[in-house]
């Protein structure tokens, strides 16, 4: 049995719950989505570097380089060393494009472990977590943005991630593979998507099937909600 299959059921079930409570979330506005949108604009730009510029600055205002005291919280690497991590798999990224969800293949899974091994944006030893989010805007198609606090707390329980490349890769093909791929197969699903897309003027953050499934997660694990006080 898919060892997601409650987790599944709980999105498919809650789709329009979760969806009205994330677009109650009042920080959705500003360079957050801003630079989201932008990217996503710039994708097949034949300006390449400003087209990395604008996913550098995007994961940037997503907070995955802040400046704290004692160093703490995530720092990414300089621009240079994204950019040079980049460009020699630019046509990778291009076929990747080309993926369908539905019919993913062994070769599918293989270039975008190419992909997920080259990228080099976060300081810290980790890659999970920094390295979805550039995918999720280089191949939107097939790739979410994966993150510690809410996506691996519901979809595994726990925060916790190994920091090392193949257990993260593999990690992240099997959120993929057993989680967002089954809810974008369902048809409702797909259709309540579509229908959110269709309206981008007031579902701006639905930029595409997997960006709408991260959502609902985001929504599901308590985004942006205020924390219970004990009593």
């Amino acid at each position: 049995m898919n060892r997601y299959q409650d987790k599944i059921l709980d999105i498919l079930s809650n789709a329009e719950k979760y969806h009205d409570r994330f677009y109650e979330v009042e920080k959705l506005r500003g360079p957050t989505l801003y630079f989201h949108r932008r990217t996503l604009e710039m994708i097949g730009s034949s300006n390449f570097e400003l087209y990395l510029e604008f996913i550098y600055a995007t994961l940037a205002s997503w907070g995955m380089h802040r400046i704290g005291p004692m160093g703490r919280g995530p720092k990414m690497q300089s621009f240079d060393v994204f950019k040079n991590s980049v460009i020699g798999i630019r046509e990778q990224i291009e076929q990747a494009r080309e993926i369908d969800y539905r019919d993913m293949k062994d070769a599918d899974w293989k270039l975008l472990k190419e992909i997920f091994r080259n990228i080099r944006v976060m300081a810290s030893g980790s890659r999970l977590v920094g390295n979805s989010k550039a995918m999720a805007h280089m191949v939107p198609n097939i790739v979410p943005p994966i993150d510690r606090k809410h996506t691996l707390k519901y979809l595994k329980g726990s925060a916790n991630l190994k920091n090392e490349i193949d257990f993260e890769w593999n990690l992240m093909r099997e959120i993929i593979e057993n989680f967002f791929i089954p809810v974008a197969k369902h048809d409702d699903f797909a259709l309540k998507a579509k229908n959110w897309m269709d309206n981008q003027s007031q579902f701006p953050w639905d930029t595409s099937l997997f960006k709408i499934i991260d959502n609902l997660i985001l929504a599901a694990a308590g985004f942006g909600r205020p924390k219970q006080k004990m009593s």
